[in-house]
């Protein structure tokens, strides 16, 4: 490999960041000062992707993910210790005999933030909203195919009847419950651009208020909510779109909460005063989804991926030639692991490690499977199609603001050209790049995604019930066209399995299935790596309990409802700032000096 021209380029990487970040944080600077707000405790952190849309049954993004945990409850959450169910808007439930029948006694005295009561009539309302109407169903088809009936038969109880026993998925299938006298006023549910009237109505701690694109989102406290009003008067997530510039936030007070740090950022930020950094194992993963052939329901192909990449021998050569160690070690400066499926560590119980299967990082074996499907190597270094003269080189798509997958893309593409794969690398912007794979217009991207403690809707994007029926990327609900029937078979059986060593085993055994075909490629396993004010904040509970994190928190945000102000001066805040901004941008870099250039990430959030 040559590491001596990847060091050059990436130290020239460095230098433009350093620009990059003096500029962009006179933008962010502008756009905080504006979101904070004088009169109120405002909790600020630091976000960098757009809102996808704000339908909670449609919402993909991290973004969404997190201001629907805060705007609306859930029946039963993810406690903050341990991941286990325990209860939300539901105070006791019961299963019947046969498994299909979940009678739920729902809390009294709860309101919706405009003061209308919540009754068991809004949770019958939105699981109905499930079963019958088709553009809700079918995005959420993986829980809502086994749903037979949502029925409210007095303000307090509800009755959930299922087609199936599955008391995995009814326990943990965090379904957002709206009210059903806004709902109903709705013509299309499963329209992206309803529900955009501020502030959303909703039952949980913090409700959406106020969204500017690229500026801000705030969320202001529901100081009746029913398990008590949050400590802070509104949460504000302020755009940056450069993380040099939202750590420099951090350091001047402009923001509060800062995440994914890369190793340099956190090391110069550890030990200041005022300032506690956070490094905790991720539920999250970090990939590279292969384009082996776009297709519908029907079967129909679509998309213009290149044609070696349907062979799983191609897919497989690929998957030996990315040394997985080097990048958590560069990369991620060890903090992390590397990625084998689907399910991260945290959950070990679900987690599949690979064992004898485990692919290792050897480019003689990758070159010998490509020689022996046919891939022959010409004279300029690039294989061939076994039956033409099209030659193996992909489009490698990567998001525009990460640092972090521009260094893998440099690392993979050497990698790849040692076993005559040409990688063609391009940064795009992360919302039209998604719109890319679901168009099937692409053939290497990244993808990345945040998995809770039933993993069964991340396993079912890879189901065939989930592939598109139109051609215009619309559908969303899979991953990359991924089908398998004896996968299929798998998922089907693990959703209703009770006994959780069969059911972890069956999950095991799709993992392998993925890991075996390899339409996807899992990296690596990243630590949350994040900061706070200290001096302004305390009392933030960790999920879970033992090492937590703050910022990737699932089932609710435990951390914002428990976080309470010290009443701590949390900054200068003041217009000087935007000077502070640029040097302590500066600092940032060149405190990481070389060691920072060769092992440089950043903030990329993607779907969630």
């Amino acid at each position: 490999m040559k590491t001596r021209s990847m060091k050059r380029r990436l130290v020239a990487a460095g230098a433009a960041a350093v620009m990059t970040a003096s500029i962009l944080a006179t933008t962010a600077t502008q756009a905080a000062a504006e979101a904070d707000n004088d009169d109120k405790n405002s909790l600020l952190v630091a976000a960098g992707q757009e809102v996808d849309t704000f339908n909670p049954f449609k919402s993909r993004f991290i973004i969404t993910y997190n201001t629907n945990l805060m705007t609306y409850d859930t029946l039963v959450r993810a406690s903050a210790v341990d991941y286990e169910p325990e209860p939300g808007l539901a105070t006791d439930w019961d299963e019947s005999d046969d498994g299909l029948t979940w009678t739920f006694s729902i809390r009294e005295g709860v309101e919706w933030s405009d003061g209308e009561p919540l009754t068991a009539h809004d949770v019958a309302y939105t699981y109905q909203l499930l079963i019958e109407d088709e553009g809700v169903r079918s995005w959420n088809i993986d829980f809502a195919g086994n749903l037979a009936s949502a029925e409210a038969p007095d303000d307090t109880t509800f009755v959930l009847t299922l087609n199936q026993p599955a008391p995995a998925e009814v326990l943990n299938s965090g379904t957002y419950i709206v009210p059903k006298h806004i709902w109903e006023n709705y013509d299309d549910p499963a329209d992206d651009n309803i529900n955009d009237e501020l502030p959303l109505v909703g039952s949980g701690p913090f409700q959406v208020s106020e969204y500017r694109t690229d500026e801000f989102i705030r969320l202001e406290a529901n100081e009746n909510y029913w398990d008590g009003a949050p400590g802070f008067d509104e949460v504000v997530y302020v755009y940056y779109n450069e993380p040099d510039a939202a750590v420099a936030a951090l350091e001047t007070g402009e923001v509060d909460i800062v995440n994914n740090l890369n190793p340099a950022q956190a090391a110069a930020l550890e030990g200041q005063d005022g300032i506690t950094v956070n490094n905790a194992q991720n539920r999250r993963w970090v990939s590279l989804v292969l384009n082996h052939g776009a297709r519908t329901a029907d079967g129909d192909s679509y998309g213009d991926g290149h044609p070696a990449l349907q062979d799983q021998a191609v897919r497989q050569a690929l998957h030996h030639a990315i040394d997985k160690e080097v990048l958590v070690e560069t990369v991620l400066d060890g903090n992390g692991d590397p990625g084998v499926g689907i399910v991260p560590r945290i959950f070990e119980n679900f987690h599949w490690d690979g064992g004898d299967e485990l692919v290792q990082f050897d480019l003689d074996e990758a070159n010998r499977i490509l020689d022996e499907a046919g891939y022959e190597l010409g004279d300029d270094g690039i294989r061939t199609m076994p039956d033409g003269d099209e030659e193996l080189s992909f489009r490698f798509y990567h998001h525009a603001d990460s640092t972090d997958y521009a260094t893998v893309v440099q690392f993979v593409t050497e990698w790849w050209a040692e076993i005559g794969v040409e990688a063609l690398p391009e940064p795009i912007e992360q919302g039209s790049l998604n719109d890319l794979v679901y168009l099937g217009e692409y053939d290497v991207s990244f993808s990345g995604w945040g998995v809770g403690p039933n993993p069964t809707s991340i396993l079912g994007q890879h189901t065939c019930d989930v592939l598109p029926e139109t051609t215009d990327g619309s559908e969303r609900s899979h991953e990359n066209f991924f089908c398998n029937e004896d996968y299929d078979q798998l998922h089907r059986a693990q959703q209703v399995e009770s006994d959780p060593d069969v059911r972890a085993d069956l999950i095991h055994q799709q993992q392998r299935i993925l890991y075996e075909e390899a339409p996807v490629i899992w990296l690596y396993y990243q630590n949350v790596v994040e900061a706070y004010n200290s001096d302004k904040i305390s009392g933030m509970t960790l999920q879970p309990s033992e090492n937590g994190m703050i910022t990737g928190q699932q089932g609710f945000l435990w951390a914002y409802h428990s976080a309470t102000p010290t009443g701590e001066t949390a900054g200068d805040g003041t217009s000087t700032g935007v000077l502070v901004a640029i040097g302590a941008a500066i600092l940032v870099v060149i405190a990481g000096g070389a060691f920072y250039l060769l092992r440089r990430r950043s903030t990329a959030d993607e779907r969630e």
